[in-house]
């Protein structure tokens, strides 16, 4: 969905997709060591968005470093699926309940598992800038109808100066990062793609599988820069993508969608969005 012209979150996706982007700033914030972050050090300064459908929380914090200084951080809440596999655990072992109410033979239980069922997924953007802050604030959504002079006087104009930095996606692409996590890759520098997990699924069940597929070709921004030139692209992101999860033994079913603005593959929960230096699915 999209927010009117005058309002920033236009060309934001929903919830918190796939993005982990620094801002392109002139200044650009420094980079996390790779350690483990410091949560017991965090300072929550507000909630910034929550919906108790998604069972999601989405906090703005400050962590202070030893030299005094306080930098921003976004750490995102998130309820797991249950797993079939341990709902057994679940009922049978170390999991107390404590009764809330009682009535005829209906009664609520309070239910108290141990901790290795009772996971909460954490994402954390650290350092944040303010755009970051911005990009997860709850927001007003809006659908409208955009047609191709409005993209090109309002849309374009915004992206461009409002895109985050997709250094993330160079580090995959150049397997700096994540290259244990590739599923499938065509290397072709025209048609070919890496197809990754993306961050909301968990790999542990079907029922949230979330995967993107990053092409190689650079500069195609969003749904209105394809053309019949890129067919190949898209048609080797939906065969290909399918015939590898196949060999994985998923069974997905297929259907042709449009989200965000963006393509979407043919393959379901196999979603586009715009990469910025190319077509993210």
């Amino acid at each position: 969905m999209r927010t009117p012209p005058a309002v920033p979150a236009m060309a934001e996706t929903t919830g918190a997709k796939r993005k982990r982007e620094g801002s392109e700033e002139s200044a650009e914030p420094p980079r996390g060591d790779g350690g483990s972050f410091p949560l017991a050090e965090l300072c929550v300064r507000r909630v910034l968005r929550e919906s108790a459908r998604d069972k999601t929380i989405f906090l703005h914090g400050r962590v202070s470093g030893a030299s005094g200084d306080a930098k921003d951080a976004v750490v995102i809440l998130e309820k797991t699926p249950f797993q079939e596999e341990s709902i057994s655990d679940l009922l049978k072992n170390h999991t107390r309940l404590k009764l809330q109410m009682s009535n005829d033979i209906y009664s609520t239980y309070h239910l108290y598992p141990p901790p290795q069922l009772s996971e909460i997924k954490t994402t954390v953007v650290y350092p944040a800038t303010e755009k970051h802050l911005q990009k997860y604030l709850r927001q007003d959504a809006y659908l409208i109808c955009e047609t191709g002079e409005d993209y090109k006087n309002i849309t374009l104009p915004f992206i461009q100066s409002q895109s985050f930095s997709i250094q993330w996606v160079y580090n995959i692409l150049e397997k700096k990062a994540e290259a244990d996590r590739i599923i499938h890759e065509n290397p072709d520098s025209s048609n070919g793609f890496i197809l990754i997990p993306d961050f909301k699924w968990n790999q542990k069940q079907l029922d949230d599988l979330y995967l993107i597929a990053i092409c190689h070709r650079r500069g195609i921004k969003s749904l209105r820069d394809l053309t019949a030139e890129h067919l190949p692209l898209l048609r080797n992101i939906l065969q290909e993508g399918k015939m590898s999860l196949r060999k994985q033994k998923v069974t997905l079913s297929v259907r042709p969608d449009v989200g965000n603005g963006v393509p979407t593959a043919a393959v379901t929960q196999m979603e586009t969005q715009s990469g910025g230096n190319g077509l993210e699915v």
